[in-house]
């Protein structure tokens, strides 16, 4: 947990909701922390399960908490293994390891069954119903999760989807996971070419255009170096395209029948857009909003494209959830 010492100095609307509670869990050996909010006055109208991209941590999206307060849906997080104040995997706990992305698949359900579940039940209300919202990485193990357990959410909306990887996108995918899982064997827990540690690395994507919400990452890690996470190793490289294989086939990705809405940034320095459109048009509900003048991070971007994603991620919502109460099933 963060404590008051390590609370940087930032707009309000980028700190702790009032009413914000943190916890921890542990599934096989994994310690995984999570933190949650509720609208102090009223029965939410929707859960959002906010899924994480790589390196990043709960704080970070405090402000997508406070929009989720202010339209009435209650809010969920928590910090992927290997990243923010979960469990880190090796000695060095800057490296951002991975044993595979299965396991971050049963960590979401386990923290949905165990815990979202029995906190989103009202006795006049009954269940309240989930809606995920995921970034990069987190899309990737979102989707997965979907098919995978295709009850468990109404609807989903993903921005910057890592379904392929954007250094390999002149490379044969079938390729690309030989020569990973080549290194990933003999390599696995160095850093890729050019990576280190938090305190060393520096950051050659843009990320995003705004001025303010770009050093929200750093500003956090700097006041909480518990937060703080290098780049990615082998391991974590071989483990991100293993599972982009395995969302690119067909039969998997057919299988997700949610309604489904993706945010795709025109300027994208890390995943793979051809490759990402070309799943998406092979999920069945899915819509497309293209952002030309997005970077990477559409939740941390200018109000004109983060207001406008928000904007569709509340219709999706609406029309899945608070308009149709008579689709919902049991978890």
């Amino acid at each position: 947990m963060t404590d008051q010492a390590s609370i940087p100095s930032i707009e309000s609307r980028f700190l702790q909701p009032v009413g914000w509670r943190w916890h921890n869990f542990e599934r096989t050996g994994r310690k995984i922390r999570f933190g949650s909010v509720f609208p102090q006055d009223s029965i939410p109208d929707a859960v959002v399960v906010c899924l994480q991209g790589v390196r990043e941590f709960s704080e970070k999206y405090y402000e997508t908490a406070h929009w989720c307060l202010e339209n009435n849906l209650a809010f969920w997080t928590f910090d992927w293994a290997g990243q923010g104040q979960s469990m880190r995997y090796l000695k060095n706990p800057q490296k951002r390891h991975s044993h595979g992305f299965d396991a971050d698949i049963e960590d979401l359900r386990y923290f949905i069954m165990e815990y979202i579940k029995h906190s989103s039940v009202h006795p006049d209300k009954g269940r309240i119903p989930m809606a995920m919202l995921a970034h990069s990485m987190g899309a990737n193990i979102g989707l997965r999760y979907l098919q995978k357990y295709p009850d468990s959410f109404e609807c989903a909306a993903f921005t910057s989807p890592m379904i392929g990887i954007k250094v390999f996108q002149y490379v044969p995918q079938r390729l690309a996971i030989m020569a990973t899982s080549l290194l990933s064997a003999f390599m696995g827990k160095f850093y890729v070419p050019g990576g280190a540690d938090w305190g060393k690395r520096r950051d050659h994507a843009r990320l995003t255009h705004d001025p303010i919400r770009k050093d929200i990452h750093q500003t956090w890690c700097e006041a909480d170096p518990t937060l703080q996470c290098g780049d990615v190793t082998f391991g974590w490289l071989n483990a991100a395209q293993k599972s982009c294989i395995t969302l690119q086939s067909p039969s998997i990705h057919n299988e997700i029948s949610k309604a489904c809405l993706f945010g795709i940034p025109a300027h994208e320095d890390l995943v793979d857009n051809k490759i990402a459109e070309k799943v998406i048009a092979g999920i069945h509900n899915a819509k497309i909003v293209d952002y030309p003048n997005a970077a990477h991070e559409i939740l941390m971007e200018k109000n004109i494209i983060r207001d406008d994603f928000l904007k569709h991620f509340y219709t999706l919502i609406k029309e899945n959830i608070i308009n149709r109460p008579e689709t919902l099933k049991p978890f």
